[in-house]
């Protein structure tokens, strides 16, 4: 025990060295900095528990507090040293089951949960994002609109672009920030916890089965959250619209990730899967938008479509925490 804790506490000096070394150098090795904080914090916690990776989020933010303050040390334990104690709580959770043949089975909490807590807490700092940047949405528009003035000053063409234009990409990026700031979001703490799992994984130290990720399923009425935003998001203004557009972002990228687990499923035994796959692939990033519609789309109708997958695993009810 004393060594497991041991083990978390380095894990979390680990993680605060790297969120420190994320403040100064170049843009994209910070922005790797950033994503790579909580995995230390993952790896302690899939492998030694979640009490471990509580041990090494509470020594991260108690070093920060001691380097910078409570306030960012509160501030960095809400974004990058509490998600993981969470998930790593909810991927360890498990009960036992009786299988057809008589014996007693282990029942892990289902990956696809574990992917809609992802997208929770994504919108929730989207949420959290959006109210720093201003309640009233001026902060959000004045940030977009020094941006768009850069890319444009930088442009080798020395052309004038009109205020007008410059005004319209400014509305169209401020309309669309929330609803990117939640895919962000929800993304990384996705491949964060997806990454951390396969690391441990092939050291042998996951202490889980490695789950079957294309046959992961939603609970019941998980899309009724999609149409709640949608809808609260084309009602609502300012920054109670903007919360919506961010939720509605990270769920919406829950159910891409549930279209694409359909059609991995589905294409298996097909001759030309590969080339489906690349297709597929090739699709979300040439024709993003329109084409990242239609796989959320095959995600939600999933239980009354043709690519309905031929079983249903029953949700875990009162599972148990590991030790």
């Amino acid at each position: 025990m004393i060594r497991n804790l041991l083990a978390g506490i380095a894990a979390g000096l680990v993680s605060l060295v790297m969120l420190i070394s994320a403040t100064t150098g170049v843009v994209w090795m910070q922005f790797l900095l950033v994503v790579a904080t909580p995995l230390p914090i993952y790896l302690v916690g899939l492998a030694l528990g979640w009490k471990i990776a509580i041990a090494a989020a509470l020594t991260g933010t108690l070093a920060f507090a001691a380097l910078a303050g409570p306030m960012p040390a509160l501030l960095a334990a809400a974004t990058h040293f509490a998600p993981p104690v969470l998930l790593t709580y909810l991927a360890m959770l498990n009960r036992p089951v009786q299988a057809p043949d008589g014996t007693t089975a282990v029942e892990w909490y289902p990956v696809g949960r574990l992917v809609l807590w992802c997208a929770a807490i994504g919108a929730i700092l989207s949420i959290a994002l959006m109210t720093r940047l201003g309640a009233d949405g001026d902060g959000t528009e004045k940030l977009v609109r020094s941006l768009v003035e850069q890319i444009v000053a930088q442009q080798p063409s020395g052309e004038e672009v009109p205020e007008e234009h410059i005004t319209a990409m400014t509305r169209i990026l401020s309309a669309l920030l929330p609803v990117m700031s939640g895919v962000g979001m929800t993304a990384i703490i996705a491949f964060q916890l997806w990454l951390a799992g396969y690391v441990a994984h092939a050291t042998g130290n996951l202490q889980r089965p490695w789950p079957e990720i294309a046959a992961m399923t939603f609970p019941p009425g998980a899309s009724l959250v999609l149409v709640v935003c949608i809808l609260l998001s084309m009602v609502l203004k300012d920054l109670p619209g903007s919360a919506a557009s961010a939720a509605f972002g990270a769920f919406c990228l829950a159910f891409i990730m549930l279209g694409l687990a359909v059609i991995h499923y589905v294409t298996r035994n097909n001759p030309w899967r590969l080339a489906l796959l690349w297709a597929v692939y090739f699709g979300l990033i040439m024709f993003s938008t329109g084409f990242s519609v239609l796989i959320a789309l095959i995600g939600i109708t999933e239980p009354i479509s043709p690519l309905r997958r031929d079983f249903m695993r029953p949700p875990p009810k009162g599972p148990t925490p590991p030790d």
